[in-house]
């Protein structure tokens, strides 16, 4: 069972990179939505960064092993801050941002992001508030990014600027297929 923690631990949150993008290139309406999905997925990844950043400077959570000797994480991990999760942190923004364009993938992809939380914290490399961070973060982050998104686009100087990745995205030969 342990194996199965330090998998899910580790290296699920690449399955929900996968699935981020499966959304992006399945997402249904034109080149523009595709286009401001993209944008908010970088927006909002930003966004919950330098969010996540400040709130690791203004709150020390230590990891559990530190906290107490006894506790043996399940795999190495460097001692320090635990807060907030990078792992939840990622996977929270990226479902989030997709709950705007795509609730199917969005759906599909809290799955994994509830059990890479889970996982952390059994695999005694974070607590239950470093993964509650991570995910409020990443919330925060993905609403910012999709109001900020969709509100430049609504500006003139958005508006052209819309059109050049448009023109961009189609005038590449790999991005223009999948759009």
């Amino acid at each position: 069972m342990d194996a199965v923690i330090v998998f899910c631990a580790q290296y699920l949150f690449i399955l929900v990179i996968l699935l981020e993008f499966l959304a992006a290139f399945r997402l249904h309406g034109d080149t523009n939505d595709k286009v401001k999905f993209m944008a908010a997925i970088i927006v909002a990844g930003v966004i919950a960064f330098v969010l996540s950043r400040i709130a690791g400077r203004l709150y020390y959570d230590p990891r559990p092993f530190m906290r107490n000797p006894s506790i043996k994480p399940l795999f190495p991990h460097k001692p320090g801050n635990g807060f907030p999760s990078d792992h939840a942190l990622l996977t929270g923004t990226l479902t989030a941002i997709t709950y705007f364009y795509n609730r199917k993938y969005a759906t599909i992809m809290l799955i994994p992001t509830l059990i890479i939380g889970v996982a952390r914290v059994l695999a005694r490399v974070h607590s239950p508030i470093d993964i509650a961070g991570g995910w409020v973060f990443g919330i925060m982050g993905a609403f910012a990014a999709y109001y900020l998104v969709n509100w430049a686009v609504t500006k003139p100087w958005g508006k052209s600027f819309e059109k050049k990745l448009v023109n961009l995205a189609q005038a590449t030969p790999l991005v223009n297929r999948v759009m």
